[in-house]
């Protein structure tokens, strides 16, 4: 892990991601950049002929204000967390925020993205979704979603929820990557729910099976009943004071992803508890 891409909008729940990528970077040596997107509102003005007019010198002034006070909040989130010693970069630029992310992601090579979330519910949730969820949905690389201020992030228990059928080596590679950098114990989830139950004789042996394959160590294996996927894992890993949740994701977007959803994006959305994804591959 050399690279992590830390991207902000100043909030107080950016300034917590900043704060674990900070953590991470101890541990693992790696740089980190800082990255604001300023997003210009599109409103162009139109003459009595119905022609769009070029932006003039007002707009302009009102572009270069943002952009002072964006590296004026910058400065000032770098200087808020103790990271000497780290190689730390930033980079404010105007465009729209998912497209820099994941033009970033993508040129620098970036090996974890380390994100804030306010989370979101109701018809925004249904409609819209958040930066973050647009993040975690597309990136190809592992994202790590924080919501609260957590102090000395070190992760030593950590849920892996799956339902173990498909093929997720390359994901769990890069999981088991954090749970050697922390030293953690990975706890193996199925949730077992009415509308797909198994016997726990069956499903205790596709777990097995799948610690063994991919070479895990320092685990359990556990199957949780709940109503929904979701649920399960937020009441198992309460349960246990987890640290991280890790799920691989579909990464579906447009109809399949309305149609089908997303349990890992539901998570980022309505859990507390750090969330990193991965695309399954």
């Amino acid at each position: 892990m050399k690279k992590i891409l830390v991207p902000t909008d100043f909030s107080e729940q950016a300034q917590n991601a900043y704060e674990v990528a900070v953590a991470i970077a101890r541990k693992t040596g790696a740089a980190i950049k800082l990255l604001h997107a300023v997003e210009m509102p599109h409103t162009p003005n139109f003459s009595a002929t119905g022609d769009v007019l070029l932006p003039d010198n007002m707009e302009q002034v009102y572009t270069l204000q943002l952009l002072e006070n964006a590296k004026v909040q910058m400065q000032r989130l770098i200087s808020s967390v103790d990271g000497e010693g780290i190689d730390v970069v930033e980079e404010v630029e105007i465009d729209r925020p998912i497209s820099k992310i994941r033009r970033t992601i993508e040129e620098d090579g970036a090996d974890l993205v380390v994100m804030g979330s306010k989370g979101a519910s109701g018809l925004d949730e249904f409609l819209i979704g958040s930066n973050t969820e647009k993040v975690v949905r597309t990136a190809e690389c592992p994202v790590l979603t924080v919501k609260q201020r957590i102090q000395h992030f070190d992760a030593k228990e950590i849920v892996l929820a799956s339902n173990f059928k498909k093929e997720m080596r390359y994901a769990v590679e890069r999981f088991k990557a954090f749970q050697e950098l922390f030293g953690a114990r990975i706890h193996l989830l199925y949730v077992n729910t009415p509308g797909a139950f198994e016997s726990t004789g069956e499903l205790r042996k596709r777990l097995e099976d799948a610690a063994q394959r991919y070479g895990l160590q320092n685990y359990s294996i556990n199957i949780y009943n709940d109503v929904i996927e979701e649920d399960g894992i937020l009441h198992f890993a309460n349960e246990i004071r987890a640290d991280l949740i890790m799920m691989a994701t579909h990464g579906r977007t447009g109809l399949a992803h309305l149609l089908s959803g997303s349990i890992a994006e539901d998570l980022v959305n309505h859990t507390n508890i750090p969330v990193l994804t991965f695309h399954l591959k």
